[in-house]
């Protein structure tokens, strides 16, 4: 059976970097889903203001086109393990009501979309602001970075299969303990 897990965290936290040396390492054996954040954001949905009502429209098309997302692949793929950038329970921190209003309005509960995951890796942002990067799409600030961190560690804190990997200088260090966790979660393979 096809498990599924999040890679989570906060801005910069090296998600991205992550996936592609997952791919690279594991190739046909994961199907990456992208991080719907920033496929929306990158693609044109405005970002000029941050009133509720943007906001709200903002997370409840991300949340969304994650479901539909990550659907699509456990629907088509033939890998083992879909491993998605973020997960549906990562918007309710940007809900400007709070979490319960943002499950409640989303037709569901933290508990159900947290049941949804296998296994989740969380990846905590720089803490130097060398290492730091903003982008087009990451518009956040390395205190906004952090503070979003925290978030996401305290919602997903429930999950009973759960990975949290601070803030490391090197990069390469972060990387082989993703590598062996996901190892763990693959089927293995029979000696001869």
């Amino acid at each position: 059976m096809t498990k599924r897990i999040a890679i989570t965290g906060g801005p910069n936290g090296g998600k991205t970097t992550a996936l592609s040396v997952l791919k690279e390492t594991f190739g046909s054996k994961i199907e990456v889903v992208p991080e719907a954040a920033t496929m929306i954001f990158s693609g044109g949905f405005p970002r000029k203001d941050g009133s509720p009502e943007h906001v709200r429209t903002a997370q409840r098309i991300i949340f969304y086109a994650t479901q539909q997302l990550e659907s699509l692949a456990m629907q088509t793929s033939s890998a083992d393990l879909i491993v998605c950038d973020r997960g549906t329970v990562d918007a309710a921190v940007y809900w400007p009501e709070g979490i319960e209003d943002f499950f409640a309005s989303m037709g569901t509960t933290l508990d159900e979309q947290i049941a949804r995951y296998d296994a989740v890796i969380h990846l905590s942002p720089p803490l130097k602001a060398e290492f730091y990067q903003s982008t087009r799409v990451r518009t956040e600030t390395l205190e906004e970075a952090s503070r979003i961190d925290r978030k996401i560690l305290k919602i997903w804190e429930k999950h009973p299969n759960r990975m949290v990997l601070p803030s490391m200088d090197h990069f390469f260090q972060k990387a082989g303990i993703i590598k062996d966790f996901i190892d763990t979660l693959l089927p293995q393979e029979e000696k001869k």
